[in-house]
């Protein structure tokens, strides 16, 4: 048997970055593995400086997502001012205030794409020896230190998350205890269910030490979505598997 962590995401808005070109921001289709990384370390209180945390982070868990209802999508035209990289450099600004204080500013352009009425579940298990136990790991959940969001810091959650430890023989045993809602959402909720019922989708990391437990349709995809450097905003790329729940879930 094999310890989960297992968690709820749902967001009125959310958005998983893909890689960024020119003016276009997309977003995946689910969270990301540095998405689920970076909640848990604002649960714990990590500062992006703090490299050896991170590290300890990306080295120590494996992340499953389950996607419950990917939501329909929807653009925003953006726009900031801002100042170039070269006067940043030059006036030291600390601040928005200082940055804005400087005469040279560039209005920055850019088409965002979010994702609205989100529901994933998500599971975390040790690949390895770790900093945090899974136990610690839920009790910074049930009280972050930093504000839990869905990948941007202007769409919160629109539920607490209700981390709970399970042990299973497979992924797939330990997401089919997790009901797409948790247990007290209010009825308003069941409208998120898509028409064609809960998602059976599973992308996760490789499994080792124990099966996924999934069906088929498989297949891997490259994503370069596993954290490297916070500060510097670099990640690497990594295998994601995909695969099926073995049967339709109960509508909870």
């Amino acid at each position: 048997m094999t310890p989960f962590l297992l968690f709820t995401l749902h967001a009125p808005l959310a958005s998983w970055g893909e890689i960024a070109v020119g003016e276009w921001r997309g977003s995946w289709d689910r969270p990301s593995r540095s998405a689920v990384l970076g909640l848990l370390g604002a649960a714990l209180g990590l500062l992006r400086d703090d490299t050896a945390a991170h590290a300890a982070l990306t080295d120590g868990y494996g992340v499953g997502v389950r996607n419950d209802a990917m939501g329909n999508t929807m653009q925003d035209y953006h726009t900031t001012q801002s100042v170039s990289r070269v006067e940043m450099r030059r006036s030291a600004a600390r601040t928005r205030a200082d940055m804005m204080a400087v005469a040279d500013k560039q209005t920055i352009l850019s088409r965002r794409e979010y994702r609205e009425d989100v529901v994933f579940t998500v599971a975390a298990w040790q690949t390895g020896p770790t900093r945090w136990p899974l136990d610690a790991l839920a009790e910074a959940l049930r009280r972050p230190v930093f504000a839990l969001y869905a990948g941007r810091r202007s769409n919160p959650l629109g539920l607490p998350v209700h981390p709970a430890v399970v042990e299973a023989s497979s992924l797939a045993a330990a997401l089919a205890t997790r009901p797409p809602l948790p247990d007290g959402a209010l009825a308003e909720f069941r409208q998120l269910r898509p028409r064609q019922g809960w998602g059976r989708e599973v992308a996760h990391d490789a499994c080792v030490g124990f099966e996924s437990g999934l069906v088929e349709p498989f297949r891997r995809h490259m994503r370069r979505d596993s954290p490297v450097n916070r500060l510097g905003w670099l990640f690497e790329e990594r295998v994601m598997h995909v695969g099926m729940m073995p049967s339709e879930e109960t509508s909870p």
